[in-house]
């Protein structure tokens, strides 16, 4: 039997509009963090906008006993 993975990696956007980092979403893939990440920049650039990877637990599909 393969391993399976409990968990999976999650990269989470923050943005500083002077308040401190406030959370604005989060992609499943670096790719898409990035993209977002120069999205913020672009559309916003007087805030600082960062990347922070982390984990989150994959919940496993419940089955249905009918």
């Amino acid at each position: 039997m393969a391993y399976q993975r409990k968990t999976r990696d999650i990269w989470r956007i923050y943005v500083d509009y002077g308040q401190g980092w406030e959370y604005e979403g989060a992609d499943y893939s670096r790719a898409a963090a990035r993209q977002t990440q120069r999205d913020y920049a672009q559309n916003c650039p007087q805030y600082p906008v960062k990347i922070v990877k982390g984990r989150e637990r994959i919940k496993e599909a419940q089955e249905c006993t009918t």
